[in-house]
């Protein structure tokens, strides 16, 4: 069974999570990579491994969990996978800029 490649993209959509303090947090974050399972954001503030995530796409709502979160010169590249059989995910939900990394 053959897995679709990330493809690179951009747009901007809020990520929501509850914090290890208990509290609901959000921040502004930048889609760069995609797929239908999943994706990579840029945000401004950590997210941790495990955590539950919403993201709004603008299309609906997206559950989803965090795989991984690194900090890096902009801020934190977050890895997500969503909840198996998100409605409004990709490819339903298209960034405004998308870019296939095979080349097609």
């Amino acid at each position: 069974m053959g897995t679709m490649q990330r493809q690179f993209c951009l747009d901007m959509m809020k990520v929501s999570w509850v914090g290890p303090d208990g509290f609901k947090k959000s921040d502004c974050a930048i889609i760069l990579e995609i797929d239908p399972a999943g994706g990579l954001v840029q945000t401004t503030v950590a997210i941790p491994r495990s955590s539950e995530i919403m993201l709004d796409t603008g299309v609906g709502l997206v559950p989803g969990h965090v795989t991984s979160c690194e900090e890096d010169a902009y801020g934190y590249v977050v890895n997500f996978a969503i909840e198996d059989q998100a409605r409004n995910w990709f490819p339903r939900y298209v960034p405004p800029f998308l870019h296939s990394a095979g080349g097609r």
